[in-house]
């Protein structure tokens, strides 16, 4: 499917990414989240101002985000995602509550490469990575190579693992499985 915005309306259009017709090769939307459960598929990205419902015939804003954010989903009452811009993890929900977890942050001397170029992508703390373990947690990755585990119930950050000081290297996606049913 091909997403085209006109205006404050997003149009989905077929198309076969291996035939002639299509779209332009260009990233305006800047896609970096796509989720999809029972009631339909949601699309998030940096330019679309908010995550994206397709219920199979339309397109229409679930929910408006601020700019920077990754891995948009719903979760619970509200939409979950990183806050890249912010360093954080974020829920807010429908009925105005809201909940942010800072991203891990290490002594900037311990960082390898730090001196690399693009600092807006290739910092520390930059939030990348999203999944929720069931009703109550949720496991987020951050620069440099960090995973971290809050619990929404209790409000707190369960714990982290780091795998990398080398700023270069990120946890792009997390995935879950529950082994027990596999």
């Amino acid at each position: 499917m091909h997403i085209e915005n006109n205006g404050f309306r997003f149009l989905g259009e077929p198309f076969d990414p291996n035939g002639e017709d299509g779209p332009l090769e260009l990233n305006k939307l800047h896609i970096n989240s796509v989720t999809a459960n029972d009631d339909g598929m949601y699309i998030g990205g940096l330019h679309t101002n908010g995550m994206l419902h397709f219920n199979g015939k339309r397109i229409n804003m679930s929910a408006t985000l601020p700019a920077g954010t990754h891995n948009a989903q719903p979760f619970e009452d509200g939409v979950l995602f990183n806050d890249t811009s912010s360093d954080c993890v974020r829920y807010a929900g429908r009925n105005g509550e809201s909940l942010a977890f800072k991203t891990e942050a290490f002594d900037e001397s311990d960082i390898d490469f730090a001196d690399v170029e693009d600092a807006d992508t290739r910092r520390q703390g930059f939030a990348r990575g999203l999944c929720t373990v069931g009703d109550r947690f949720v496991a987020a990755g951050s620069s440099p190579s960090t995973i971290s585990l809050y619990d929404f119930e209790s409000e707190q950050k369960v714990g982290s693992v780091n795998l990398s000081l080398d700023i270069r290297n990120a946890i792009q996606g997390l995935t879950i499985w529950p082994f027990d049913n596999v």
